[in-house]
């Protein structure tokens, strides 16, 4: 196999533009998606152009090598998984070619939300809204005819598609439409032509079996459309490729129609006690055309009620169920009547539990509309080994029949002893059922196919359709045949019409096993416990025993395999939305290999032995693991849970264990050391910092980028200077609240205005302040590189002078959040030293210490005015610390200050990565969206809490930008001399 990917490498190299990725890493993060599926494919190309794709499609049809497409690999059936060639649409395909009246044309790599935010200054959006619109793109939503909540009134991706161009199984590229029947006496003169005629054909010789309604549901997503796209006049390909899952032809670019945006929208929630009652009341809200109408079982509201106050107010305690019904329209009067004869409907029904609420405000309707988006990280956190799993959470049942159903189906999950979850676009009859297991567990693994089996057979008895949503992929092809009985023999001649060769995507939709649900499980690593006693089974026998990744740091909540295991794929850490911050690389770069998913999977498939375990700790295993900044944003925003983080920490320490570190991090792992050096000489270290010929050698020897502006290191280290101020001294005796501040590397050695800054406000609140002169940098920089030993033993003389602090009754406050996070978070990694939870337990970011006081009415109000206009970023370390944003709010009370949160993503600075030579272009991408706010023209000043970010924020916007704490203190009347910071900012050269 090896030899054979060399050799279809070797053949590609050459003519494909695009990146070729066929080393073992680099293709297993195509090897899972978001399934219960792992395949290994043979290569991934990520193509340029559309004749990369015409390329590498014909050489596969040449050379009988399969072919899957893939766009962000969110598909819960595994459709887009193959041991062929993957061609990732997602990285380059990303262009919206033109916008008119009332259409689009766009590459299948755009994500949906790119481009309704483009649509939406014109008042109008894509019709389908799936779920992950932030992060799924539109070939993928091509792929298996994409819905959403508000399907129901607009339909399914295909009603909006009305040209595609595509490049078909031997690689030709044309675009399809409506095509007209071609007369008998015409010759074709293309493939698409020879493909038109042969579905002529087709519908001639089976013209009643395609007319008959296979399933009376609303949405029927098996197999292929022909019977919707065939007239008596034409065919429409675009409609019949659509929902294929690749299997038919790859598409490069699509036209599809737009629809406006209504000017009104209204919820109802009506809460019943049963979710049978509120299944039977689903007909009833049909007869009032709501354009979404949801259901939610009793575990999903518990969780709901439970972790979001907000939601209380709206689900009473009593309800077991609720129907969320939205309705749309261009008049808020008529929206609010229809609203309100429902309700009434609902309350002489005599099935609601509690009163129904009515929700007007767009703002309060979405949040109760996307319910699910909120649910689904709740579900995902759950403790224990077992998990919501995705193989029966696409079937469609007629909605009157959805009582009937839910009642087998509570019957089946208990007959297997099986707990659940499920939610439903019940207006569709569409269920998204989600048993409990783990599929690491041969017990569980055993119930798939009868648990699935029984669901199936439970739904077509009641009329219904095996899938409603994401195709048959590898979970459902196998039960095509009994949906649809012998017109699978016409799908069958409609592949063949394709692809006769059965090179594109093959095995799915069309495919002869009768197993195939319980094929290329995804292989989960053995329990330590598990590892253990197979080592000592095997150990008298001489056999080989994978080796289990032993960390090197303290995991007190899931062990590194639990933390790896946990990732369900669902390709959140893609996403596009500018408020949220996972992954700042991916954002830079978009490759699949940067994503926290690919990462953590890395570890899970070292531990299973799926990849061989001697690459960890290897140069390539730590190429990857470089392209984590440890932002420690997965923890937080992942809807898992996952430290991927910590895990990239793990394999750049073990690759430092087995070959050192390499020359630039062993430099930027002693940025204390430097800064103190630095500060013996400054004149001469700025002199040097700010030649052009020392920066290019220092590029040269040591990997520091040359474009890089650095601040200018001072002679004396502040916490120096404030031994000379009497605050190196503990003053357990003084009056008022105590605080012992951590000045950290940025403050004490290049910023010492932020650090006086911060002891003048503190002493303005009347604080007893006291700077221990032993203090050291964080450790930050060293634990980034892999350098636990230095980075613990930094942590262990801080936790010396720390703890001894504490238990004088002082509070540890940090004006660097990095530093906050180092002692909350970090430390308690490093060292099971006791001061380390003491420490963490009694540490604050500045900023939420003095909005503390603030609270307490002990911070004086900011008295001068400032007369700015001021762009602040929130650090993506103080956003890691969940402590909201206490600076912004502390500086927006200045009198006259004007100040714009710019919620745009990471700076891309990420403490030392953006220092480097090879990650300084990236991490200007990374900080792209940040940077173009600051520079425009409205934005005079620049503000956050992060010295590093701050660097960035000045490298790209010609403008100073200040901690919140100096703009708070100039306010107080306090260090005068940061005015200047006021006066128009001399030109600076632009970095692109």
């Amino acid at each position: 196999m090896d030899e054979r990917r060399a050799r279809i490498h070797d053949d590609l190299r050459g003519v494909i533009e695009g990146e070729l990725l066929f080393k073992p890493l680099e293709r297993a993060n195509y090897a899972h998606d978001a399934s219960i599926y792992e395949i290994d494919p043979l290569g991934v190309i990520v193509p340029r152009t559309e004749q990369d794709v015409a390329t590498a499609v014909r050489y596969a049809a040449e050379n009988q090598i399969a072919v899957q497409a893939r766009g962000a690999g969110t598909d819960p059936s595994g459709g887009v998984l193959g041991a062929g060639l993957v061609i990732d649409f997602s990285r380059h395909f990303r262009r919206i070619v033109s916008i008119a009246a009332e259409s689009v044309v766009v590459q299948p790599g755009v994500v949906l939300d790119h481009l309704n935010a483009q649509l939406a200054p014109m008042g109008r959006r894509l019709g389908p809204d799936p779920a992950g619109s932030e992060y799924c793109t539109i070939g993928g939503m091509i792929g298996v005819d994409a819905v959403g909540p508000r399907s129901l009134r607009w339909g399914s991706t295909g009603d909006y598609v009305e040209r595609l161009r595509v490049v078909f199984a031997h690689g030709e590229v044309a675009e399809v439409g409506r095509e007209p029947w071609p007369e008998f006496d015409d010759d074709a003169i293309d493939f698409k032509g020879v493909v038109v005629r042969k579905l002529g054909a087709l519908v001639r010789h089976n013209s009643e079996m395609l007319m008959r309604r296979i399933a009376p549901v609303p949405r029927n997503r098996a197999g292929y459309a022909l019977g919707r796209s065939a007239t008596t006049s034409c065919i429409d390909l675009a409609r019949l490729i659509v929902g294929s899952e690749g299997t038919l032809a790859l598409v490069t670019e699509a036209t599809l129609r737009t629809i406006p945006i209504p000017a009104a929208q209204g919820v109802a929630l009506l809460p019943f006690a049963r979710i049978g009652d509120a299944a039977k009341a689903v007909v009833k809200c049909l007869e009032e055309s709501p354009s979404a109408c949801d259901l939610y079982d009793w575990r999903t509201l518990r969780l709901v009620r439970d972790a979001v106050p907000a939601f209380r107010d709206w689900i009473p305690e009593l309800a077991e169920s609720v129907l969320i019904v939205e309705f749309e329209g261009d008049d808020p009067h008529e929206v609010g009547g229809r609203i309100r004869r429902l309700t009434d409907r609902m309350v002489r029904s005599r099935l609601l539990v509690a009163d129904p609420i009515e929700v007007t405000r767009r703002a309060e309707a979405e949040r109760l509309l996307n319910l699910r988006r909120v649910v689904e990280p709740l579900l995902m956190r759950m403790k224990g080994p077992a998990r919501p799993v995705p193989f029966i959470e696409d079937v469609v049942v007629p909605p009157k029949a959805l009582p009937d159903f839910l009642q087998r189906l509570q019957n089946i999950l208990k007959y297997h002893d099986v707990s659940w979850t499920l939610d439903a676009q019940a207006g569709l009859g569409l269920l998204r059922i989600r048993p409990f297991l783990d599929i690491a567990d041969p017990g569980d693994l055993a119930k798939l196919e009868p648990l699935a089996t029984q669901v199936v057979e439970a739904v077509l008895d009641l009329g219904g359709a095996i899938s409603g949503a994401h195709g048959c992929g590898l979970v459902r092809t196998q039960f095509l045949r009994r949906q649809f009985g012998d017109q699978v023999q016409v799908f069958r001649e409609i592949k063949d019409a394709f692809d006769p060769l059965n090179v594109l995507n093959p095995g799915k939709v069309i495919g002869d096993d009768p197993h195939l649900i319980l094929r290329n499980i995804k292989p989960m690593p053995p329990s330590v416990s598990d590892a253990e006693e197979e080592a000592e089974a095997t150990a008298d026998e001489g056999t080989a025993v994978v080796p289990l990744i032993l960390p090197v740091l303290r995991w007190t909540d899931r062990s590194p395999m639990e933390t790896a295991s946990a990732c369900n794929g669902c390709g959140a850490c893609r996403t596009s939305d500018p408020s949220a911050r996972m992954c700042p690389t991916f954002r830079a770069l978009g490759s699949e290999a940067a994503t926290p998913r690919s990462k953590a999977n890395l570890i899970r498939q070292l531990m299973a032995g799926t990849i061989d375990p001697k690459l960890w700790g290897t140069e390539e295993l730590r190429q990857n693991a470089d392209l984590c900044i440890h932002c420690n944003l997965c923890a937080k925003e992942c809807p898992s849970g996952l430290d991927v983080s910590t895990l990239m920490l793990e394999a750049k320490a073990a690759y430092a264990e087995n070959h050192g570190l390499p020359q630039m991090d062993w430099m930027l792992s002693r940025v204390d050391l430097w800064s103190r050096v630095a500060s013996r000489f400054p004149i001469i270290s700025n002199a040097l910092l700010n030649n052009g010929a020392t920066r290019w050698l220092f590029e040269r020897l040591f990997g520091l980028a040359k474009l890089r502006r650095l601040p200018k290191v001072h002679r004396t280290p502040f916490v120096r200077r404030a031994a000379r101020l009497g605050l190196a001294r503990p003053r357990p005796q003084a009056p008022g609240p105590r605080v012992v501040y951590f000045v950290d590397v940025y403050a004490n050695y290049f910023d010492q205005e932020l650090a006086e800054a911060a002891v003048a406000v503190l002493h303005q609140a009347e604080v007893n302040v006291y700077v221990p002169t032993a203090q050291r940098g964080s450790g930050m920089p060293a634990l980034v590189a892999g350098d636990i030993d230095h980075a613990r033993d930094l942590a262990l003389a801080n936790l010396r002078v720390l703890g001894n602090a504490v238990r004088d009754g002082y509070t540890v406050v940090c004006s660097e959040p990095t530093a906050t996070l180092m002692l909350r978070h970090e430390y308690l990694k490093l060292t099971d030293d006791l001061d380390a939870a003491l420490v963490a337990a009694n540490t604050h970011d500045l900023g939420q210490y003095l909005a503390g006081l603030d609270a307490r009415g002990q911070l004086p109000a900011p008295k001068h005015p400032l007369r700015a206009r001021v762009g602040y970023h929130q650090p993506c370390h103080l956003r890691a610390l969940d402590v909201g944003t206490p600076g912004l709010d502390l500086i927006r009370n200045i009198p006259e200050l004007d100040v714009e949160f710019i919620d745009r993503g990471c700076s891309g600075m990420a403490g030392t990565f953006g220092l480097a030579r090879d990650h300084f272009r990236t991490s200007l991408r990374a900080g792209r969206p940040l940077l173009n706010r600051l520079r425009d023209v409205d934005i005079e000043i620049g503000s956050t809490e992060c010295g590093a970010c701050r660097m960035q924020m000045e490298q790209g916007a010609p403008k100073r930008t200040l901690h919140p704490v100096k703009l708070l203190s100039m306010s107080y009347g306090l260090n005068p001399a940061l005015l200047r910071h006021f006066k128009a900012p001399k030109a600076r050269h632009e970095v692109s």
